[in-house]
């Protein structure tokens, strides 16, 4: 299965209650092409946008570039820089981008919120799948992380963060489709051919475990080299189907093979 990667990095984001004035918030938008940027319907500039004086709250903020726009109501969080990557593509089809901020939680630990259009999307933090989106991951330790998000037919995205302890990163995602695979719809609906990537979504669960976990290998063997463990109940996207092994996407551009005696086609 052919892919590509859209590599979207995530320039700052950082907890600043000692720079940022009080019920102040901050907000850093970058986009492609350069775009206008409106906050309330009052035009602040244009791309590379920041600006750290903003009220905390629901504001509506629009990006326009030149017949194309984006818009989305944020809240801002006090004294918390929410970043906005945003692409524009030939349409709403190709866009593609991220809102991302910081949640106080008052709990010890840095965690992650992660929403997606499409939804299932493969959701991995450091090479590691955690699951498929919408997803709630409790801990992912404090530091620099990457998180990649993946799903058949449509470019991935991969975002540079910093955790903070104590804090939950929350991401709203949306990914552009391949140029190809709509190629390929429109092509199957004028020839009345059922198209096999249209099957690819096709989802498996994985079942409980002896051992509380299943090995992934590289090949459709039980000799075959492990590539990584994944746990009962998470989902993942099918890629091939056999009799006695199934190739599944781990995300990241990575996949491997599992027992079908585990598996769970939904």
């Amino acid at each position: 299965m052919l892919k590509k990667f859209l590599v979207l990095i995530l320039a700052s984001i950082f907890l600043s209650s000692c720079s940022l004035s009080p019920k102040k918030s901050g907000l850093e938008i970058m986009s492609f092409p350069i775009a206008k940027v409106y906050v309330n319907n009052k035009e602040m500039g244009s791309t590379p946008y920041k600006n750290m004086n903003l009220k905390p709250g629901e504001n509506e903020v629009k990006l326009i570039s030149g017949n194309k726009e984006w818009k989305r109501k944020i809240d801002l969080q006090n004294n918390i820089n929410t970043v906005v990557d945003w692409q524009f593509g030939d349409d709403s089809n190709g866009d593609s981008g991220y809102v991302l901020y910081l949640e106080k939680t008052g709990d010890k630990k840095a965690s992650l919120l992660v929403n997606t259009n499409p939804d299932k999307a493969t959701i991995t933090i450091d090479g590691e799948v955690k699951g498929i989106s919408p997803i709630k991951v409790s801990e992912i330790g404090e530091g620099d992380k990457q998180l990649s998000v993946s799903f058949p037919g449509y470019k991935d995205i991969n975002i540079f963060m910093k955790a903070i302890n104590g804090y939950q990163l929350v991401v709203s995602a949306k990914l552009a489709t391949e140029k190809n695979n709509i190629d390929q719809i429109i092509s199957s609906s004028e020839n009345e051919t059922p198209v096999n990537s249209l099957n690819v979504a096709k989802k498996i669960t994985i079942k409980e475990t002896e051992t509380g976990w299943l090995k992934v290998r590289e090949a459709s063997s039980s000799s075959s080299k492990e590539v990584t463990r994944i746990k009962p109940g998470e989902q993942y996207v099918l890629i091939e189907e056999g009799t006695d092994w199934d190739k599944i996407d781990l995300g990241n551009g990575k996949n491997g093979w599992i027992s079908t005696t585990y598996a769970s086609k939904n």
